[in-house]
């Protein structure tokens, strides 16, 4: 179909040039001009078609010298084409290469691009990751030291130069960088990440707080999560103060509980360096203001300690001190258990403990209801109950009480992890918990009445069988 249309453009063409012609030679009159001594006389349409065709000879004459004298650039830019072509190619290749791990193809490619490339933070870029791909962390550093000195590539250049000396293990330069880049003014959220993460990561607590409270203004972060971030901070830095410098620990403690009270960390160091200073008193306020906000059984095993030796009654006071702050919570309710059995009211903590462990039976819950079933009187479903706890799951928060009694015994990687922990989803593990480490065993009383207390009441026998909660009620034969 375009051959017919090609063809059928050429006849109208042909004929119409016929047509002119033959309307030219047609005209009348002749145009004469001297040739030497003679007078040559042409046809007016003769004329008018030579003068036609003189014109487009020229035109092409035009055309052909303008071309060669404009076909060096052309060449010379038919090979800039080339080479940008073949250098993004490359460029392309060897990013796509350095990001799937191939190390050899990426190092090739680089080299390949360096050859091409005009654009000198292209090349740049490309030779970084395929030094991060062959794990070569000093090239790497030293390309993205490179590219921070060319315009448009700083920030980018010490990103990356900041992951590579952390990668070195050289975190004194990594943070350097990320300094930098935090200095420059830029929407980019990884400076503020990386100068936190790693000031957290080395248990800089100090200038992490400052960093903290940099990224807060900017907006970095979040002002609830940077409100907890800062508890876990102060919390971390007071524990791990010199004995000398008591005072300054008490201080970041105070400011740990303003910043997030809901930190019970917190509230048990502060009240435990209260009571340290016979201020039992006041450590009592903090677990009291600790409990109201989060509940903690940490916060109630230190309550029960405040004072060696104490009687019977005055424990109890405080634990319902405590009870009071936040009656409807699951602690309370569970302390309230154990109020009973310290005062040998076994079928009330009885009762009471039915009704948690039918909504939640864990090992802790389990052990309580065998001491109260010993209490009791009934050996037999006692053991039921520990052998129940066995197989029973743990409480997170528990896990939190070592065997002696002590609670929230971080290393500084503890603390580290407690800052994301905490400070961004509000969660407090404890590694003992994930590595099943031992815990305190629940039940067990560490503070002990005065010896002229008086001894307990002795455990009453049972007045007829006592009814298990129904579902866990062992099986008839």
């Amino acid at each position: 179909m375009g051959r017919f249309f090609l063809f059928i453009s050429v006849i109208l063409l042909v004929m119409a040039g016929a047509v002119l012609a033959w309307w030219a030679f047609s005209l009348p009159g002749e145009v004469t001009f001297p040739v030497g001594d003679e007078i040559v006389a042409v046809k007016s349409g003769a004329a008018a078609i030579f003068v036609v065709l003189l014109g487009g000879f020229l035109a092409l004459a035009w055309w052909l010298a303008t071309a060669l004298l404009v076909l060096p650039g052309r060449i010379t830019k038919a090979r800039h084409l080339s080479r940008a072509r073949k250098a993004n190619a490359a460029l392309a290749e060897g990013l796509l290469a350095a990001e799937g791990g191939d190390a050899k193809a990426a190092l090739r490619l680089a080299k390949k691009a360096m050859r091409h490339a005009e654009d000198e933070r292209l090349k740049l870029l490309l030779e970084a990751r395929a030094a991060e791909a062959n794990d070569d962390w000093a090239g790497a550093e030293r390309a993205w030291g490179l590219l921070t000195r060319l315009p448009g590539g700083q920030l980018a250049g010490l990103r990356g130069a900041a992951t590579a000396a952390s990668e070195r293990g050289d975190l004194i330069t990594a943070e350097a960088r990320a300094r930098e880049a935090l200095a420059l003014k830029t929407d980019a959220d990884w400076p503020f990440n990386s100068l936190f993460d790693l000031q957290v990561s080395k248990g800089d607590w100090d200038t992490a707080l400052e960093t903290l409270a940099h990224g807060e203004k900017r907006g970095e972060v979040e002002a609830l999560n940077a409100k907890r971030r800062r508890a876990v901070l102060h919390t971390a830095k007071a524990v791990g103060l010199p004995h000398t410098e008591k005072q300054a620990a008490q201080k970041a403690l105070a400011d740990a509980i303003r910043s997030a009270p809901d930190f019970p960390p917190a509230a048990y160091h502060g009240a435990r360096f209260l009571m340290t200073d016979g201020k039992a008193k006041a450590a009592q306020g903090v677990l009291e203001l600790g409990w109201k906000a989060r509940p903690h059984p940490a916060l109630a095993q230190l309550s029960r300690r405040l004072v060696p030796q104490d009687t019977r009654q005055n424990i109890s006071a405080r634990l319902k001190g405590l009870i009071d702050a936040h009656p409807a919570h699951r602690e309370s309710r569970i302390l309230t258990a154990e109020i009973a059995m310290d005062n040998a009211d076994w079928v009330g903590a009885i009762k009471v403990l039915a009704l948690l462990v039918e909504e939640n039976p864990t090992a802790r819950l389990c052990l309580l209801m065998e001491r109260a079933l010993k209490g009791y009187g009934d050996p037999v479903e006692a053991q039921r109950w520990g052998r129940m706890a066995v197989s029973a799951s743990r409480e997170a928060d528990w896990s939190d009480i070592d065997p002696k009694g002590n609670a929230f015994d971080y290393d500084r990687a503890g603390w580290s992890r407690m800052v994301y922990a905490f400070g961004d989803v509000g969660d407090l593990v404890h590694p003992r918990y994930e590595s099943y480490g031992r815990e305190l065993e629940a039940g067990r009383v560490l503070a002990l009445p005065m010896a002229d207390d008086g001894p307990p009441t002795p455990p009453k026998g049972p007045q007829g069988p006592l009814t298990p909660p129904l579902d866990y009620a062992p099986d008839e034969d």
